[in-house]
Order: structure tokens, then sequence, then C-alpha cells
């Protein structure tokens, strides 16, 4: 159980590490978070779904080449912890899917969080609609950060 002077634990969802390699809408806010890691004020982790997501949405876009960039450039990322799947975060995942009917990679990326006491950093509604876990815009995670 963490404390009170623990620093804030996060796990990075897919959508959040997609806007900041596109620039898109609000990427700043997303680097500002990892500044924040980089200096050691914030824990940062990331499923290893997230290779998985974004390797394959690369792949769709006819972009082989830029998905093994942004994947080596996430496996290399020393400062983010890589969360592997285990027996006990399949379970749970799967009971997540169950109880909420969202998408297996959102069950497994929240079933990492829950197991970590880590906030989710997305603005995916599949993955605010899992109560046992907390999920917070990048936006929102800042202003709550001070």
């Amino acid at each position: 159980m963490r404390n009170e002077f623990s620093k804030p634990r996060i796990v990075l969802d897919t959508k959040p590490l997609i806007k900041l390699f596109a620039k898109e809408e609000g990427w700043e806010t997303v680097q500002k978070i990892l500044s924040s890691v980089e200096d050691g004020k914030i824990e940062a982790a990331m499923s290893v779904v997230t290779l998985t997501e974004i390797y394959y949405k690369y792949l769709q876009e006819k972009r082989a080449d830029l998905a093994r960039t942004r994947v080596e450039a996430l496996r290399y990322a020393v400062y983010v912890k890589k969360l592997e799947i285990n027996e006990e975060g399949a379970v749970k995942a799967g009971e997540f899917k169950g109880k909420y009917s969202v998408p297996v990679a959102d069950a497994l990326i929240a079933a990492a969080a829950y197991f970590e006491d880590a906030t989710v950093i997305s603005d995916d509604a599949d993955l605010k609609k899992i109560a046992e876990i907390r999920t917070l815009t990048e936006k929102e995670f800042l202003s709550r950060l001070g």
C-alpha cells in the first residue's frame, strides 16, 4: 500500500503514446508527463499490450518501418517499466472484460494498472468504465499533480 509521500504511479495507455508520436492535439501534455517521469517525479509503466497495439496501428497504415521504430523506442525507454501479462493478470482482465464489455486489450491494460496500484492515463471511454481502476486524461492528471 502506498503512502501519501510516495510518487504518483501511472500506466500509460496506448492512446497518449500515439498522440505523442503523431503530434496530435494534446501531445505536449503527454510530453510534460514523460518529462516528469524522466526527472523521477512520477513512476511510469505500460503494459506490453501497448506494444502490440502500436505495432498493429502502424502496420494498418502500411508503415512497417514506423511500427518497428516506435516499438523499439518504447522497448528501450528505461524510465517506463514494462508490465508483462501473467496468469493473475489474465484472469483479472477476463473479469473486467466480462463485467464491463471492454475490448480485451483495454481489459489487459486495466488489469496491469490494477495490480500496480497505478492510475491509467487515457481518454479512452472503455477504460473509464472500469470502477476498480482510476483513469485520468493527461490534462486531468497534470492538474492533480500540481
